[in-house]
């Protein structure tokens, strides 16, 4: 049985035997599938565990830098423009407006996203740092 730490709250772990690629699947398609079940991870979360997305929103730093590649991991969003933005911005879904949830979304993504996440012992060091 699983078990979850304080940090996580109930959230299960990845499975470490899931998220091996088997040699036979192509790069691409397993990165597809990573993405879809990513995309399911979100939807979960958003409308059943937001507890743990309020936590992880205040826990995230930094900001969106608008380049669009979180509106593009698994479909392309019907409401992003050629310039990268998203015409829905004000009435988009709950899945986009906490994008990413946690660190493990930033993995996903192509680019390096505006948005980050520091461990409680990274911010002990900053904290005790004198730069």
């Amino acid at each position: 049985m699983i078990q979850p730490s304080d940090k996580m709250k109930g959230i299960a772990p990845p499975n470490a035997a899931f998220a091996r690629r088997p040699e036979a699947a192509p790069e691409r398609a397993w990165r597809w599938l990573l993405r879809l079940a990513g995309q399911f991870r979100r939807q979960y979360l958003s409308r059943f565990r937001q507890d743990y997305v309020a936590r992880m929103k205040a826990a995230r730093r930094g900001e969106c830098r608008q380049c669009g590649a979180c509106c593009d991991l698994t479909f392309h969003c019907p409401f992003l423009t050629a310039e990268c933005r998203c015409n829905s911005y004000e009435k988009r879904p709950v899945t986009c407006r906490t994008f990413p949830i946690d660190a493990a979304d930033l993995k996903l993504t192509q680019v390096p996203c505006g948005h980050y996440y520091v461990s409680h012992e990274e911010e002990r060091v900053r904290a005790n740092s004198t730069g």
